[in-house]
């Protein structure tokens, strides 16, 4: 028998032995949740001996309403589940644009880094790299222009 924990939806495989007719305490080995189990109704036994003086009706299990219960379980825990995988899938949503925010940002940043080192050493790096004076005075009449630009936008 296969039983799944209420709690994390991890699947343990269980003997049926295991598992008495009027139910048992279970615990999660995944989780630690616990919570008590009873075994579905899938069988119907009737006994071998049908005394005279009862009826046949009194030894049938109501079958109906024993389908009906367990399929509004059913139909109760698939909400549940529709709704939280639901708000999983928005909290996702949520999170994914804050770490697009937060790379950016740790691009801006070490862009400027690099442009902070290349100005500090460009008489150094001038050897190395010729017209790295040139490159970095363009860069910076270029970031220029780009506040300006914004700060007209903004006006």
């Amino acid at each position: 028998m296969i039983i799944t924990c209420e709690k994390c939806s991890k699947k343990f495989n269980i003997q049926d032995n295991l598992i008495p007719d009027e139910g048992r305490e279970l615990q999660c080995g995944s989780c630690n949740y616990k919570w008590f189990y009873k075994k579905p109704i899938n069988t119907i036994k009737l006994e071998n001996k049908i005394s005279e003086t009862s009826s046949e009706n009194d030894n049938f299990i109501d079958i109906e309403k024993n389908t009906e219960k367990s399929s509004t379980n059913i139909k109760k825990k698939n909400e549940i589940k529709t709704k939280e995988t639901e708000n999983y899938i928005k909290e996702k949503k949520i999170t994914k644009n804050p770490k697009i925010i937060k790379n950016s940002f740790v691009f801006i940043i070490t862009i400027i880094a690099i442009i902070i080192l290349l100005d500090t050493f460009k008489h150094t790096l001038n050897y190395y790299i010729p017209g790295l004076d040139l490159i970095l005075n363009n860069l910076y009449e270029s970031l220029k222009d780009l506040s300006l630009f914004f700060k007209d936008l903004i006006n």
